[in-house]
């Protein structure tokens, strides 16, 4: 494939792990450069009796079963604590050193059920920024610092050792395109993703954001559902700021266009997960010339 890396999602929305482990199979198998789990405790949109695979517990399979780089996309900060957030993905990241990246989100007033179910904080508004914020402190400073100390509106830790510490310790990225989320990504992460954006929202979140991060390394990724159909008569009716939907040529200028936009790494998310829809994607993607 080409410099620009390429990812998907896997079949995570299921009850059947072995969907799950044919799935990262398939993507090694077709040359991708990377896979990604989402971190809900019930598929978005549905209802809690739905199966879901938990992110963190894959991700660790995923670590250790594949050469892949493997992702959150994206781990809510409010679903764990951030020490223990930050333990995992040190786990994950000595597993698989130098192919971890724990992109962290915000969550939303959609995510609200989740976390009371479940027995967590559910923030609003600004006081969600203000925790992601916090959160990334402690991630940050525990997988690079080697320890971290943090006392402010939720929570106390002194210094506490980092443990396992890798000698890659993983990327973190911030989700999200409020401006808020792309200030906090631009100053604080190692990179950024953009879920779901038009290809003109995208550039400019990016453009936005790399101005932000200056001069250092930084890492602009979009994220969202990819529709291929045999040509764009047969595709069927999506919503551009959802998704990319069409035929090969269609999607693959697409993808060029995102990468023109901005975008080092693209993540597709295959809304039937079929392990053939692999094989048709990884050959789109290999002609996206850059």
């Amino acid at each position: 494939m080409s410099k620009i890396r390429f990812g998907v999602t896997l079949p995570q929305f299921t009850s059947d792990p072995d969907r799950f482990v044919a799935g990262a199979l398939r993507a090694v198998e077709e040359g991708f450069d990377s896979v990604w789990v989402f971190d809900h405790m019930w598929p978005l949109g549905g209802d809690r009796e739905k199966p879901i695979l938990e992110c963190w517990t894959a991700l660790a399979w995923l670590a250790a079963r594949t050469d892949l780089h493997v992702g959150t996309l994206v781990t809510r900060a409010s679903l764990r604590h951030p020490a223990l957030l930050a333990k995992m993905a040190a786990t994950v990241a000595d597993i698989a050193p130098g192919r971890t990246t724990i992109a962290i989100g915000s969550g939303d007033r959609m995510n609200r059920a989740e976390n009371t179910s479940y027995g967590v904080p559910y923030y609003k508004g600004g006081t969600r920024v203000r925790h992601l914020i916090s959160t990334l402190e402690v991630v940050q400073r525990y997988l690079k610092a080697g320890t971290a100390t943090l006392d402010d509106e939720f929570v106390s830790i002194d210094h506490l050792p980092s443990s396992p510490r890798s000698g890659s310790p993983p990327k973190v990225w911030v989700g999200g395109r409020s401006p808020e989320l792309l200030e906090v990504a631009g100053r604080i992460a190692d990179g950024w993703n953009g879920w779901g954006a038009d290809i003109d929202a995208f550039g400019r979140d990016a453009k936005t954001v790399r101005e932000i991060a200056g001069d250092r390394e930084f890492e602009v990724s979009w994220a969202g559902q990819v529709v291929l159909a045999s040509s764009d008569d047969d595709a069927p009716a999506a919503d551009p700021s959802q998704a990319i939907a069409g035929g090969p040529r269609t999607i693959r200028d697409a993808l060029s266009r995102l990468v023109d936009a901005g975008a080092t790494h693209l993540i597709a998310s295959v809304p039937s997960v079929r392990l053939d829809d692999y094989s048709a994607l990884a050959s789109v993607v290999r002609g996206v010339a850059h």
